[in-house]
């Protein structure tokens, strides 16, 4: 059963501080690699869409919006951790020049964003929205700055529905993602929040009834690597 844990500010923003040494070596390992595969996946799904404009939330160290800029779109990055942003700052330094402009990023709050109505075509969020204190606030900004017709797509963690996937699932997820994570980023707070975030945030259907009762439409989830990850769609109406 879970409980309520604190999503405030200053903390989640302290965590995120306290790993960006190691957060990229770490997505890697502990997802063995698949982290890619579902960024990939979340790519192949707004392009056909064709967005010029996207921003990119809880973009952390960049990986989302590095791969929306390799496709072509224009990406403005937004977090509240300044250490996780100077790393993306510094792998978007290395991208080789191209006809479409470098991302861009800024220190900012979901639930503040700091853009004008209608500025975006496209709005992701890559394992970030699980951890905002204000979700409510927060889709209601993405809803003000995405443009009519825009799409919200959210990679989040989840549980897999199959009842020997879910076993294994979290046999590794409770038990060897944060002893791993602790011995690696030396941060006895951060491996250990993840499973507990996961376990409170709404899952499947749940969560597109949230999308939905914030004003999208057409809210719905593909699930990846068995329910391990889930990509939720929709669209401002």
């Amino acid at each position: 059963m879970s409980h309520h844990i604190s999503k405030e500010r200053s903390r989640i923003s302290a965590m995120f501080n306290g790993i960006a040494a190691s957060y990229d070596f770490l997505n890697h390992l502990l997802s063995l690699g698949i982290d890619k595969y579902w960024r990939r996946v979340l790519i192949r799904e707004i392009k056909a869409k064709d967005p010029e404009k996207a921003l990119d939330i809880a973009t952390g160290t960049g990986d989302i919006a590095i791969s929306l800029y390799k496709a072509g779109i224009s990406v403005t990055g937004a977090d509240i951790a300044e250490k996780m942003v100077d790393i993306a700052r510094e792998k978007c330094n290395k991208l080789v020049e191209s006809s479409t402009p470098k991302p861009v990023f800024h220190i900012a709050s979901a639930d503040d964003l700091p853009y004008e109505s209608q500025s975006f075509q496209l709005v992701t969020i890559g394992f970030g929205i699980r951890n905002f204190e204000n979700r409510e606030g927060a889709l209601q900004e993405i809803y003000r700055v995405l443009t009519p017709g825009g799409e919200l797509a959210i990679l989040e963690f989840a549980e897999p529905e199959n009842r020997i996937w879910r076993g294994l699932y979290r046999f590794y997820f409770h038990n060897i993602l944060p002893i791993l994570g602790r011995l690696i980023s030396k941060d006895m707070e951060a491996y250990a929040y993840l499973p507990e975030s996961v376990n409170e945030f709404p899952k499947y259907k749940n969560f597109c009834n949230e999308l939905e009762n914030a004003g999208f439409k057409n809210a719905k989830y593909r699930s990846l690597t068995g329910g391990i990850t889930l990509l939720y769609t929709a669209v401002k109406s």
